[in-house]
């Protein structure tokens, strides 16, 4: 059955594994591996993979935060997944609790279309009626999946999350309120031997309104949809490749629904933004013996933000293409006991940023320019992390880079991390049952 989905496509992943606890892993891993969580099994999956639900039931899935130094930054959620029925005959369920978050979106981290297209993020929406307020959208109150086994081979599973907040201030006659709700859909197959495809369909739905006075402005998205699939082959008995191809796209605008008093008499520009999203990877991990994987990656990528609704200043930046040729990803997994996993993970982009103006003129830079004429993309990630197993739990760390050059720390507590929190960037832990 799909249950045993990943012992068909991933073999090189449960050989790795030690023990049942061990095959259960969380957000915390998947980014210490250099974010390949599309090209390995984790339970992270079922965020993006909608249909791989059925292969991680009854558990408890905990997220402890990014921690900033002073306090947890958005990200904290729980999580549980029960399977119904025996071997999941009446379907794999699961509900997730999670804080209202806007740039970390939490359990949402194994799909990059939260990363690039919830509205919170879109940069060029402004706020006519200055109340700060309309694009502030939270991230995933709450979600609810399932998913079921159709026989031996196809598996499928859906998702519907929403976010949502209102506010009024009777003392100025101020209303605002923002949903976003977000409905997704998998499916997986297998041919029982040695491959595994799975695909997924999201669609956002948002919107949003803000008022003060006799003066009102409404937004809402054109466009927010996600289409990705990806296939497991096993090459060797210790090697597996995994293509994966994904296109995303999404728009956001203002509209004025009446229009008051200056100074709102026409709406402000820029007003809406339009991203599109392309990307082929191709991954391969390989089991170079019993307790080391290796996850190498390649993974080819365009994304285009073009202004909706732009303003005449020939300045003015109208369209930005990124263009990844690609980006490379290399992470490496070791049990160093049968309770203790290391990870160190790298990426690199090799990205180029083309910037067209309103006037048409344009501005390229690629990683590390050295320049102020152009703001340079970024160029390289770096990634560590541990695990632990204890009895039925399984506990995840990110660790900030600069972990190694401040042991003394867990001894005086004393920090000299540049980002002031500390040796751990990130928790997360699963309790299986």
């Amino acid at each position: 059955m799909l249950k045993n989905w990943s012992r068909i496509a991933l073999a090189s992943f449960l050989v790795l594994m030690i023990g049942a606890s061990v095959a259960f892993a969380t957000t915390a891993r998947v980014r210490s591996l250099a974010n390949t969580g599309d090209y390995i099994s984790d339970d992270s999956a079922v965020n993006r993979w909608y249909s791989t639900l059925t292969s991680f039931g009854n558990q408890v899935n905990a997220e402890m935060g990014q921690w900033n130094g002073s306090s947890l930054a958005d990200t904290r959620g729980l999580s549980w997944t029960q399977s119904c029925g025996e071997d999941g005959k009446y379907g794999t369920y699961r509900i997730s609790l999670n804080e209202n978050a806007i740039d970390h979106p939490g359990f949402w981290i194994g799909n990059p279309f939260y990363q690039v297209h919830v509205p919170g993020n879109v940069d060029n929406l402004g706020d006519p009626l200055a109340l700060n307020l309309w694009d502030d959208t939270p991230m995933n109150k709450w979600d609810i999946a399932g998913a079921w086994e159709l026989g031996e081979a196809i598996s499928l599973g859906v998702s519907v999350t929403q976010s949502k907040w209102s506010g009024e201030d009777q003392t100025v006659d101020a209303k605002a309120s923002n949903s976003f709700v977000t409905l997704g859909a998998g499916i997986t197959w297998s041919n029982n031997d040695n491959m595994v495809l799975d695909g997924s369909l999201t669609y956002g739905m948002a919107g949003g309104d803000v008022s003060l006075g006799t003066q009102s402005v409404e937004w809402d998205s054109k466009t927010a949809v996600d289409i990705a699939a990806r296939l497991f082959y096993d090459w060797k008995d210790n090697v597996t490749l995994v293509p994966v191809v994904e296109y995303a796209t999404s728009e956001y605008a203002l509209s004025v629904t009446q229009v008051g008093a200056p100074p709102v008499d026409t709406l402000a520009t820029p007003n809406g933004e339009n991203i599109s999203d392309f990307m082929l990877g191709l991954g391969m991990n390989m089991d170079v013996n019993q307790d080391n994987m290796l996850v190498f990656a390649l993974e080819f990528m365009s994304r285009t933000t073009e202004i909706s609704n732009p303003t005449t200043a020939v300045n003015d930046d109208l369209k930005t293409t990124q263009t990844y040729l690609p980006t490379v990803r290399l992470a490496l997994e070791t049990h160093v006991t049968s309770w203790m996993s290391t990870r160190v993970g790298a990426a690199k982009y090799l990205v180029t940023e083309t910037t067209e103006t309103n006037g048409g003129d344009e501005r390229k830079a690629s990683a590390g320019t050295p320049t102020s004429v152009a703001s340079p993309p970024p160029g390289f990630d770096w990634f560590l992390g541990c695990g632990f197993n204890v009895a039925e739990w399984t506990i995840d760390l990110e660790l900030a880079s600069e972990t190694p050059f401040n042991v003394g720390y867990w001894l005086t507590g004393y920090s000299n991390y540049s980002t002031g929190a500390g040796p751990v960037t990130r928790i997360a832990a699963v309790w299986n049952y």
